[in-house]
């Protein structure tokens, strides 16, 4: 077996495993980065890539009044799970140190929106009715020239014409093009944009516009092609060196070939989590079902498997082991399984709801992802709710987009004929289509359209609060998230409880450094990302909570590890 020397190496190459490299190589050290993929960035460039940092230097020049005793107050009112709260402290202390420092490395990546959702419990103590979570610049992406190909794609269904990204104001102006000149203008703009990169860049095979998630790995890989750090790809991670107790490399198999590569200062997991490791989800969350992951398929707990396997902690204190969201699943038109996670864009519209195996209604559609799952899977003080559809009428798809269908007439008719797309001429065959009993059904759409009429919502209260609001419809009056479901033809979509990654992951410490089973660091293994625990103990306060920390506590780790060297690095 082969075997070189570097100061510090990195497994994973999303956001946090990025940034750790970037940082590294700032304070000197090589570093060496692999990826098991042929692809840069795994669940990083599916996500929108938002930040949640209180304090950030964006926010305070955006104006936003607020202070670190606000946000962990906020954290201690919504964040019930004590379990993990010293290191919500560090977050919350270190955090905009961390973004300030990795940006001096790589320029600008976030900003502020001047319409910023709120944090999710607007009403909590400390919650910041302006929002705290900082966006992704968008970017070009022939800035990364040839190596624009390294980068993974975004999910085709979230994109227009399933190749150009879009920004959030981009689909207020494509749903409003109508009725608008400005939104026409933009929207004019935006299919220009794809016709060009259709004609003069196809060697790409999507749109060169990237946003959200994407345009953040991709602004992190430009800085590690220009620091030129290596990325090794390909490489799959597959155990530890250890010194004793010591960890003081890692194992890889590249084309049927293994290596080792040792380490000075230490080994850092950034590979993803689990969420499509069957035999890890079922040691931790038996009760939820597998194969409904909106996640990278690729994330199959790699960095967590060889760190258990050599006495690290899996952390299990954590109230719930992934961040849920509502999934559809549709197959595309080249064949493969589109797992949609619904996210903002429709549930909090008005003229949607969801039902359950009762054709009744249970929570509030326009409430944050995560709890409504949590309530699909009966965590909420109820049972499972489960099968669940979403119901809307003709209005609500002409109008804004359901599911993985944009509010285009081929797009439907292409869903009805695939399946995903449930469709009937009256709710009473709506009921029968999709096996809840017709009166219920019949029952909770009169209810919802009385509500609607009237603008509260009597059940759940959709629309009550500023969170609600600012995903729903602003033009749409008296209630922005409630309207009727009255005009034929109706349709469903299936949701399963699904997920955007795990929460669960290796027990670590403030410096992110792992701890074995009796809660002692093992020098010179380090995690973040999703193979750290959730430092949130499983609960889901506002968006940005998964790549704030990804960054901050990668930024941590490299600080350590900077400061401490492994001499004796012979495999024990």
């Amino acid at each position: 077996m082969s075997q070189r020397n570097v100061d510090l190496v990195v497994a994973g190459s999303g956001a946090a495993g990025l940034a750790a490299a970037i940082v590294a190589q700032s304070r000197g050290l090589r570093v060496l980065v692999v990826e098991k993929t042929g692809l840069i960035g795994g669940t990083s460039c599916y996500s929108g890539g938002v930040a949640w940092v209180p304090n950030s230097q964006h926010n305070i020049d955006s104006g936003l009044a607020d202070s670190i005793e606000q946000a962990e107050l906020y954290l201690d009112s919504t964040v019930t799970n004590p379990h993990e709260r010293e290191a919500r402290h560090a977050y919350l202390q270190r955090g905009a140190e961390a973004i300030a420092y990795l940006e001096r490395q790589t320029g600008p990546l976030f900003y502020i929106r001047a319409i910023n959702s709120p944090d999710y419990y607007p009403d909590a103590a400390g919650a910041s009715q302006a929002g705290r979570a900082m966006t992704p610049l968008s970017c070009d992406g022939r800035m990364l020239g040839d190596r624009f190909t390294d980068l993974r794609g975004p999910l085709p269904e979230l994109c227009l014409f399933g190749r150009q990204m879009l920004e959030l104001m981009d689909v207020y102006h494509l749903l409003n093009a109508r009725r608008s000149l400005r939104s026409a203008v933009h929207s004019a703009k935006l299919m220009a944009r794809d016709l060009r990169d259709r004609i003069f860049y196809r060697r790409y095979g999507r749109g060169t516009r990237l946003t959200g998630g994407n345009a953040l790995v991709a602004r992190l890989y430009r800085a590690v092609l220009d620091r030129q750090i290596p990325v090794q790809r390909d490489t799959a991670l597959v155990g530890l060196v250890k010194n004793g107790s010591r960890v003081s490399g890692i194992i890889v198999e590249q084309a049927g070939q293994r290596e080792t590569i040792l380490a000075t200062h230490g080994v850092i997991l950034a590979t993803g989590g689990f969420p499509w490791s069957k035999d890890i989800r079922e040691t931790v969350m038996e009760d939820a079902p597998f194969g409904f992951s909106a996640a990278s398929a690729d994330s199959t707990g790699d960095g967590i498997a060889v760190a258990t396997a050599n006495g690290a902690k899996l952390d299990r204190d954590n109230v719930e082991g992934a961040f849920w969201s509502p999934v559809s699943v549709a197959k595309r038109p080249d064949g493969s399984t589109a797992r949609f996670p619904h996210l903002m864009a429709d549930r909090a519209k008005p003229g949607l709801i969801a039902v359950n195996k009762w054709g009744r209604r249970f929570y509030n559609e326009a409430e944050n992802y995560h709890d409504f799952v949590r309530a699909m899977l009966g965590r909420l003080k109820n049972e499972d709710q489960q099968p669940a559809h979403l119901i809307c009428d003709a209005d609500f798809v002409r109008k804004y987009a359901f599911g993985a269908v944009p509010p285009l007439a081929f797009e439907r008719r292409r869903a009805i004929r695939s399946g995903y797309l449930i469709r009937a001429d009256t709710i009473g065959e709506l009921a029968d289509r999709i096996g809840v009993e017709a009166h219920a059904l019949t029952e909770t759409v009169a209810r919802i359209n009385q509500d609607a009429a009237k603008g509260v919502d009597t059940e759940f209260g959709k629309g009550s609060s500023a969170y609600n609001r600012y995903l729903g419809d602003a033009t749409h009056k008296p209630n922005p998230c409630l309207g009727p479901i009255a005009k034929a033809p109706f349709y469903a979509i299936r949701i399963h409880a699904g997920d955007i990654g795990t929460t669960t992951g290796l027990a670590a410490d403030i410096h992110s450094r792992v701890l074995d089973e009796q809660g002692q660091p093992i020098d010179g293994l380090y995690a973040c990302g999703n193979d750290r625990n959730s430092i949130m103990g499983g609960f889901y306060p506002s968006g940005g909570i998964t790549i704030g920390p990804a960054l901050v506590f990668a930024y941590l780790a490299v600080e350590h590890a900077a400061q401490t060297t492994f001499s004796s690095l012979s495999k024990g």
